[in-house]
């Protein structure tokens, strides 16, 4: 036979407000009372814990914002640079040249993405340092593990040379997408340094 944990809440005035029963089978219950009993703990503290820990586990998850904020603070920890991490799906990084950046990004389409981001404000001038690039292309896309995406568009003024992977922030894998950024920032780094500053 069963038994019932019983736990009352009352207001001021001594009537009950609330109530909180939990059927337990015998066996269960005559456990539970000697876990409670080993703890030190009375019945009602004990349940006021079964609560607390419901409540935890039944929490709203991080809103996906939330979720890149503490993914790019981490990135920003790890690489020891100080910068305020911000709740958007996108990072950048100065490349030492103005108007063109490294980009940190999860895509719509569940991609996690590094860019050479062009944009000195002027269309023109984009597709200039664009297709200057472009002409080096076989040398820069053999210093990667595949070739790069090289994207211009009609309609809009800024040019990105990418690589891209499956990922999204919400994924299990988050370290392994962190390392996968780190890594690739170092290497676009490397890798443009050097070509930027042949078409300034």
């Amino acid at each position: 036979m069963g038994g019932t944990l019983r736990r009352y809440a009352r207001d001021e005035g001594g009537e009950d407000r609330e109530r909180l029963e939990i059927d337990l089978p015998s066996g269960l219950l005559s456990q539970f009372q000697k876990y409670v009993e080993n703890l030190h703990l009375n019945m009602d503290e004990a349940l006021q814990h079964l609560i607390e820990e419901e409540l935890s586990e039944s929490a709203v998850p991080p809103s996906r914002p939330e979720l890149y904020r503490a993914f790019w603070s981490d990135l920003i920890a790890r690489l020891a640079v100080t910068r305020t991490p911000l709740a958007q799906s996108w990072y950048t990084f100065s490349s030492g040249h103005k108007g063109i950046s490294y980009t940190l990004s999860f895509t719509k389409e569940g991609k996690t993405r590094i860019d050479l981001y062009v944009d000195v404000g002027d269309k023109a001038a984009n597709r200039r340092i664009f297709d200057l690039l472009k002409s080096m292309r076989a040398d820069i896309d053999r210093r990667f593990p595949r070739p790069l995406s090289w994207e211009t568009s009609a309609t809009r003024r800024a040019c990105k040379i990418g690589l891209d992977r499956s990922g999204r922030v919400t994924d299990d894998n988050r370290e392994e997408l962190m390392a996968w950024l780190i890594r690739g920032l170092a290497l676009f780094r490397e890798v443009f340094e050097s070509q930027l500053q042949r078409v300034e």
